[in-house]
């Protein structure tokens, strides 16, 4: 495969207990909760106006490579997002769960799937993650996967980290706890 993306889409991945597959349109009013909540939004540049809510209210869902719902294998629920795209130049894993769905495992499960895919489907070396600083459940999380700081930046008026790790490097399995009571609590749990 090439950087551009894989040959097929969409694509389905699965792990234990999700289904990564791009967006439906029963999707709607949960991808809108996702971009607008405020607890989700916290580490994610703040609140949306209200212009920017009518424009997501809208637009079309679409089908854009590398960019996925979380769902749960069970009933096929959407729980979150998980993005694997080019927006910087370099491969870019980026994730958002809803509130009530943190502190479960959900985003570690659903990176470790989707680095497996793209490991196995394209060809890039290295990806690279950004998260606030503050943000701190998200940095011990993507240190659990392997990813080190390259940099510090600020950007939307906070200070942030770039993190990277190779590709090609070994994940954690699925049935290894990567979050637990020592981590920082989610968001909603404060």
């Amino acid at each position: 495969m090439t950087k551009e993306g894989t040959t097929e889409w969409p694509v389905r991945i699965h792990s234990p207990r999700l289904v990564i597959r791009p967006p439906g349109d029963d999707d709607r009013g949960s991808v809108i909760r996702l971009m607008t909540d405020p607890v989700t939004r916290e580490y994610l540049g703040g609140a949306v106006d209200y212009a920017s809510r009518q424009a997501l209210e809208l637009s079309p869902l679409g089908l854009t490579w590398g960019r996925w719902v979380l769902a749960l294998a069970e009933d096929d629920i959407m729980i979150g997002s998980i993005t694997l795209g080019y927006d910087r130049g370099e491969l870019e894993l980026s994730y958002a769960l809803l509130p009530e769905w943190t502190g479960m495992g959900y985003a570690a499960e659903s990176c470790i799937a989707l680095l497996g895919w793209a490991r196995n489907e394209l060809e890039d070396e290295q990806v690279i993650a950004i998260t606030q600083t503050r943000n701190k459940r998200s940095v011990a999380l993507l240190r659990k996967l392997g990813f080190t700081v390259r940099k510090g930046l600020e950007e939307f008026g906070a200070q942030q980290l770039l993190l990277e790790r190779a590709l090609h490097d070994p994940l954690p399995e699925h049935a290894q706890p990567l979050q637990t009571a020592a981590d920082p609590p989610p968001p909603t749990r404060r």
